[in-house]
């Protein structure tokens, strides 16, 4: 999926166990019966079965999960809730660390130092340190980095950023970094998690000698629970053409797309995904679907944008 133009939106999916019924519906629908749709895709890389997976609660190591704690200066009265599958901690600034087994959560935001001109952040990770300490801290809660997003070359796929405050200092600017981020998604049968519900969308701050200042992730376990053929390009079109698909978001600065007005739509690229609910909206599974990426033509202007459809196709199964 090509993120940096066209954003997935929340998508609800669901499994009702005993009807065994899929239902895909996200994002803003659109349906022509008589769409032209053309593929043209320089490669596929849409397998023929794709799994759905049963999510589980995880259990993080109480070890990693007290080193946490310490690291962010939390203590036993800081505690708010406190059982046998929940732990949070909240300080009277806001600062919190919640760990939630059901979810697979941890929201860590300690309590950080008030920076200015005259205090300045010090000693802040490398970016190049940042894929080294993000692989150690997740072993440590028991995630491994094989399971994250890869890229190409089989590296772990992570998104590295500096964001860096300016301050004025006596008509001089001093430039300032106070933490160092990674991002990153999880991957199931080499397809990318998309949600914040179960490995989508994880992210960790690094401030001042190399410690963790904000870490947000969902890491659910996960089990196969039936495998189904995927959908061929003629399914799928039908799909399309019947309202099953929906749009992604467009450019900012984009007309919206007028679906009565589309000339055709040709589909150059083609991914798996899974999606496993987000934190407000948590699923019990992770679904498959297909993110396609196709090129709108309107008549006057061709616009990029992604197109996100089911890819099981239970009358195969």
């Amino acid at each position: 999926m090509r993120k940096r133009i066209s954003l997935l939106l929340v998508p609800l999916v669901c499994l009702t166990g005993r009807s065994q019924h899929l239902t895909f519906q996200f994002g803003t629908p659109f349906q022509r019966t008589d769409l032209d749709v053309r593929w043209s895709l320089t490669s596929n890389e849409l397998p023929r079965i794709a799994w759905v997976y049963r999510l589980s609660p995880q259990y993080f190591s109480p070890v990693a999960v007290s080193k946490l704690a310490g690291l962010g200066g939390f203590t036993d009265k800081d505690i708010l809730r406190s059982n046998a599958s929940e732990i949070t901690f909240k300080k009277p600034d806001y600062a919190h660390f919640t760990v939630l087994a059901s979810l697979g959560l941890i929201e860590f935001s300690p309590s950080q130092p008030i920076y200015s001109a005259t205090n300045l952040a010090t000693n802040v990770p490398s970016l190049s340190h940042l894929a080294g300490l993000t692989t150690n801290l997740l072993g440590e809660l028991g995630i491994n980095v094989t399971d994250i997003e890869k890229q190409p070359d089989g590296s772990p796929n992570f998104h590295l950023s500096q964001p860096f405050t300016v301050y004025g200092n006596h008509g001089k600017f001093v430039t300032n970094i106070a933490f160092r981020a990674v991002s990153f998604r999880r991957a199931v049968d080499g397809a990318s998690v998309v949600g914040n519900g179960a490995g989508g969308d994880c992210y960790i701050q690094f401030g001042e000698n190399n410690k963790p200042v904000k870490i947000s992730l969902s890491w659910r376990n996960l089990e196969r629970y039936k495998a189904y053929e995927t959908a061929s390009q003629e399914t799928i079109t039908k799909w399309i053409r019947h309202g099953k698909a929906v749009q992604g978001r467009i450019r900012m600065d984009a007309e919206p797309i007028d679906w009565k007005e589309v000339k055709s739509i040709t589909i150059t690229s083609a991914k798996l995904c899974y999606y496993g609910g987000s934190g407000d909206n948590p699923s019990e599974w992770f679904i498959p679907f297909v993110a396609l990426w196709a090129t709108v033509d309107r008549g006057h202007a061709t616009i990029d944008v992604e197109i996100d459809c089911p890819i099981i196709d239970e009358a195969r199964k």
